[in-house]
């Protein structure tokens, strides 16, 4: 009988052991995530309390949405973008109607800048034609390959995501975008429009 209690005795102690092991094991993969969190909270921005809101913009919804904003604009425009195809030859071509009202926007008092990849040749018309109307336009710089299709309007409207500024995108493509109204996540945006546009003008 006593045998029997000490062999359980000894599972037991076992059991508890392999236990504590597990649980100290567990412990210190939450610490770790927990501080891996922490590191990403003091290094990235999050929607966390800014009451920020975000329309979902799946096709060509995305065409009507941004040529509303820009038409209503007063204060800034922001633009980057990859492929800005301007055909001022297709008159239904949905990217002209948003090139010519960056254009007519400019014209009436609002602050309007572009930033274009300089290695997509296409977007050679767009850059002359703001060149011609008096708005601000730059390539990226030549170290690196541009792939945003960003606009940030009036220091609260963010819209970004897949679609440029093509026939294809805007008119049939499937293609996703988000528009996120929060002067929090517009501002963290200008300043990244900033700095990619002083990365542009070299040393």
């Amino acid at each position: 009988m006593a045998k029997g209690i000490s062999r359980s005795t000894a599972f037991l102690g076992l059991l508890v052991v392999l236990l504590a092991a597990a649980l100290g094991y567990f412990y210190t993969a939450y610490m770790d995530l927990k501080a891996d969190y922490e590191e990403l909270r003091q290094e990235y921005f999050y929607l966390l309390n800014q009451n920020a809101t975000v329309i979902i913009i799946n096709n060509q919804s995305y065409y009507e949405i941004a040529l509303k904003l820009v038409k209503k604009a007063n204060v800034s425009i922001y633009v980057i973008m990859y492929v800005l195809k301007y055909d001022p030859g297709d008159k239904a071509d949905p990217a002209n109607e948003l090139v010519w009202a960056l254009g007519n926007a400019s014209a009436r008092g609002v602050k309007v800048a572009v930033i274009l990849e300089g290695s997509v040749a296409v977007n050679q018309a767009a850059y002359n034609y703001f060149r011609a109307v008096g708005v601000n336009v730059t390539y990226d710089s030549t170290h690196v390959t541009t792939h945003c299709k960003l606009m940030i309007i009036d220091h609260r409207y963010v819209l970004v995501g897949s679609h440029n500024w093509t026939e294809s995108a805007l008119g049939y493509n499937n293609e996703a975008s988000v528009l996120i109204i929060s002067e929090e996540v517009a501002k963290r945006e200008e300043e990244y429009f900033n700095r990619l546009w002083e990365e542009a003008q070299g040393p």
